[in-house]
C-alpha cells in the first residue's frame, strides 16, 4: 500500500509541476491575470502532492487487513467509474433531472457501508430532491439550459 501512496503522491507532484509550467505560459497582465488562480492551483498540486509522498514514505508497511479494505476501496472506486460513465451515456436521452436522480440513488448505495442499513426511500427522496433544486437553479437562476431529456414538454 505503500508503494501505491508513494506513486500517486509523486505524479500528483509532478503534474502540478507540470500544471506550473502550462500556467506560467498563459500571457501576463498587472495584477491578477489568466494566470494567477491556475498558479496558485499548481502549487497547491504540487504541496499536496509532497505531503502525500512524505507521508507515504514515513507510514509502516500495510497490514493483511488494511490491504484487503484497501481493495475493498478499488472496487467502490470501480463501481463509481462505471456509474459516471453510465451517467454520461444517460444524460442526452435521460436528460439532466432524471439521470441525476439514478446517478445519485446508485451512488449513494455504492458508497453505503456494508455494515449499515440501506434506506432506499431516503436515498430515492434525496436523489430526486438534489436533482430537482440543481436543474432548478442551473434553469431559472443562472439562465443557463441543462439537457431536459423526455421532461421538455412540460418546461417549456
Amino acid at each position: 500500500m505503500r508503494l501505491k501512496d508513494v506513486v500517486v503522491g509523486s505524479v500528483m507532484a509532478g503534474a502540478g509541476i507540470v500544471y506550473l509550467r502550462l500556467a506560467a505560459a498563459l500571457p501576463e497582465r498587472d495584477g491578477v491575470d489568466a494566470g494567477t488562480v491556475p498558479t496558485i492551483l499548481a502549487f497547491m498540486m504540487i504541496a499536496l502532492g509532497l505531503i502525500e509522498l512524505v507521508g507515504a514514505l514515513r507510514r509502516p508497511a500495510a497490514t493483511e487487513a488494511e490491504v484487503r479494505a484497501a481493495a475493498s476501496g478499488l472496487v467502490t472506486v470501480g463501481l463509481t467509474l462505471l456509474l459516471i460513465a453510465g451517467f454520461i451515456a444517460a444524460l442526452r436521452p435521460l436528460g439532466f433531472p432524471i439521470a441525476t436522480a439514478i446517478y445519485l440513488f446508485l451512488q449513494f448505495l455504492v458508497l453505503t457501508p456494508k455494515s449499515a442499513t440501506r434506506s432506499v426511500p431516503l436515498y430515492a427522496g434525496l436523489a430526486i430532491a438534489s436533482s430537482v433544486l440543481i436543474f432548478a437553479t442551473f434553469r431559472y437562476a443562472f439562465d443557463l439550459l441543462l439537457p431536459a431529456g423526455p421532461l421538455v414538454a412540460w418546461l417549456n
